[in-house]
């Protein structure tokens, strides 16, 4: 293994204890995973400059799931290289890693491959960059680190349980049948002979070499003390000739390589973080915290949760509001007219019923001048109350003093008032209007006729 073993146990840690619901979908275990391990990193291009991510445990022909676990694929690297290549508009090659080692399959030779590249490329550590992927660093024509990142770890080991005193202690015996002195080395219940031991030390002595032997080939003024299995700081590590020089971040580093690319850099994070915070700004202040609760949560709970949060947008409420509002007031409209439209049907049935009067009084008059007096007591007694209607213009021919307009108009405005006002407080607009009382002027009209 060419990782540190405190690293190793941490990160088999972090993959034991992950719980993967059985009706999880694959979106939801690649957000869960995600928000474990962080998204998978990508390469970056930006001529003549390209960005190629080492980060994660390193392995070789890992599974889709090694990778969401934050692993990285040497065959992926490879990939990553060969196509930097291919493309004539990048120069440079800058290989970002954050990895604190791994299995040594396939690390031997992807570090040739770097130091053969026929572009030139830089090594960037800013956290660890430790044992297999300081094998691939180091391979770099330059190699910048923070001051407090961590980098080293040149060494090799195998590990193999002993577990033959604990099976022992439950009364099992491990009896291993075999051909050849190396076979069956380490299988649990077992313990190592000596040949084995040997053969097992050999090897790692063998890539412990090989890998010093890389060191030394791009930075010769490495001392084999150095090159020990221990760990230094980037301050350290620069003093040790583990790396060429110190920078302060990435950014810095890429500012003094190329400024306008580290303009453009900047140009793109910039759209990027206008882009997430455009989804957060156009939501109400409670949304927003329920969001942001949200966001706290692990990517498993709400997989399990199964969470589905819709934010609503910011003045969506007040926005129905207005609208309701703007429904009210035609409404409003309409209940303010509605004595008016009243006022105008009823002046329409005064003038009809005015009209039917004339003629019915115009007939009652020549049967008058026919059967005297006596009969026309009689069709007075017996003429319909519903014919002795509002008769206006009959009470003009007989000498009725007719109304006013003057003394209508204040009463219709008045009636108008009192119908928004009952408008406003909620009541049904009635008519008012004292010109059409039908019930007064049959009254009159009955103490004339009498």
């Amino acid at each position: 293994m060419l990782i540190a073993p405190a690293q190793a146990e941490a990160y088999l840690q972090r993959v034991g204890d992950i719980n993967i619901p059985m009706e999880a979908k694959m979106s939801d275990m690649e957000d869960m995973l995600s928000a474990i391990f962080g998204a998978k990193p990508v390469l970056e291009k930006y001529p003549p400059l390209a960005f190629i991510p080492i980060k994660g445990v390193i392995g070789k022909s890992l599974s889709e799931l090694e990778s969401m676990c934050g692993c990285c694929d040497i065959q992926d690297v490879e990939e990553m290289l060969e196509e930097c290549e291919r493309d004539p508009s990048i120069k440079t090659i800058i290989l970002d890693i954050d990895s604190p080692g791994g299995t040594s399959v396939g690390v031997p030779e992807l570090a040739n491959r770097i130091k053969n590249s026929s572009k030139e490329i830089i090594s960037f550590t800013g956290s660890e960059c430790c044992s297999a992927a300081y094998w691939l660093g180091s391979q770099a024509s330059a190699f910048y680190a923070t001051p407090s990142s961590s980098v080293g770890s040149i060494g090799v080991y195998i590990a193999f349980p002993d577990c033959s005193e604990a099976y022992k202690m439950e009364g099992v015996k491990m009896d291993v049948i075999k051909s050849g002195t190396f076979k069956g080395a380490g299988i649990p219940g077992t313990s190592l002979d000596e040949n084995q031991r040997k053969m097992l030390q050999q090897e790692v002595e063998d890539i412990h070499t090989d890998f010093k032997d890389a060191v030394k080939s791009v930075r010769s003024f490495v001392e084999d003390s150095s090159m020990e299995g221990q760990m230094f700081s980037g301050k350290r590590g620069a003093e040790a000739g583990l790396v060429t020089s110190l920078v302060n971040g990435f950014d810095e580093l890429i500012e003094s390589i190329n400024p306008a690319v580290f303009t453009q850099v900047e140009a793109d994070e910039e759209n990027d973080n206008s882009h997430a915070v455009s989804g957060l700004s156009s939501v109400s202040d409670e949304d927003y915290e329920a969001k942001a609760f949200i966001n706290a949560m692990s990517a498993a709970d709400r997989a399990l949760a199964g969470l589905d949060v819709k934010i609503s947008e910011e003045g969506k409420d007040d926005e129905d509001e207005d609208e309701d509002d703007e429904d009210e007031k035609p409404k409003s409209k309409s209940e303010d007219e509605k004595p008016k439209d009243e006022d105008d049907e009823d002046e329409k049935k005064s003038e009809e019923g005015e009209k039917d009067d004339e003629k019915e009084d115009d007939k009652a008059e020549g049967d008058e001048g026919e059967e005297g007096d006596e009969s026309k007591s009689e069709d007075d007694d017996e003429k319909p109350k519903e014919e002795e209607g509002d008769g206006e213009k009959k009470d003009d021919e007989e000498g009725t003093e007719p109304q006013p307009d003057d003394e209508n108009e204040p009463k219709e405005g008045k009636s108008k008032e009192d119908a928004e006002d009952e408008d406003d407080n909620g009541e049904k607009a009635v008519d008012t209007d004292d010109k059409h009382n039908k019930s007064g002027v049959k009254k009159n009209r009955s103490k004339r006729l009498a």
